[in-house]
């Protein structure tokens, strides 16, 4: 029996076409734009490039209330569980920022020690000489039972982070 080159050649083709253009199609279709436009109707945020991955869904968002920034960036990730069945959402929240990133470099130590230790009622006071040793607008801090959302202003950009409260503890039992 003798083989066509052609025919396997073309059916090769097509059903790698079919079966990547069909993958694209899913996922701009039914998974970025529902998430596009959810997160379009919220005030006060803004929705940068999306990356659907297989665990989870990296977005790249400005938030431009920091009164109600906690709570949208909860809805955030609300909105991609529930168009995603389930996968978690990874929020990068600033673009090129050096001049605040640099000061939350600063003392993100004194933070981190303040969240390893459990001992949330220092942020503010960090927070504070934060803002006086680098004239900062605003430095402000907002806990609820999952994270902590820092957020610094020194009138012309803004800085947004969130700190996890609990840190997941990965264990090798090689």
């Amino acid at each position: 029996m003798k083989f066509r080159a052609m025919p396997i050649f073309l059916s090769v083709v097509v059903s790698s076409v079919l079966l990547f253009g069909g993958w694209y199609v899913f996922q701009n279709q039914f998974v970025k734009k529902p998430i596009i436009e959810e997160l379009s109707a919220m005030k006060g945020v803004k929705v940068g490039h999306i990356t659907v991955g297989r665990d989870a869904v990296k977005l790249d968002m400005v938030f431009s209330d920091p009164d109600k920034f906690a709570e949208q960036y909860k809805a955030v990730q609300k909105i991609v569980k529930e168009q995603t069945n389930g996968k978690k959402a990874d929020i990068e929240l600033n673009g090129e920022n050096s001049a605040l990133k640099n000061v939350w470099q600063q003392y993100e130590f004194s933070i981190a020690e303040a969240m390893d230790l459990h001992t949330y009622s220092r942020i503010p006071s960090v927070l504070t000489a934060m803002k006086q040793q680098h004239n900062l607008k605003n430095a402000s801090s907002y806990m609820d039972d999952q994270n902590v959302y820092i957020y610094l202003n020194n009138g012309k950009q803004s800085y947004y982070t969130v700190l996890p409260r609990y840190k997941e503890v990965i264990r090798n039992n090689g």
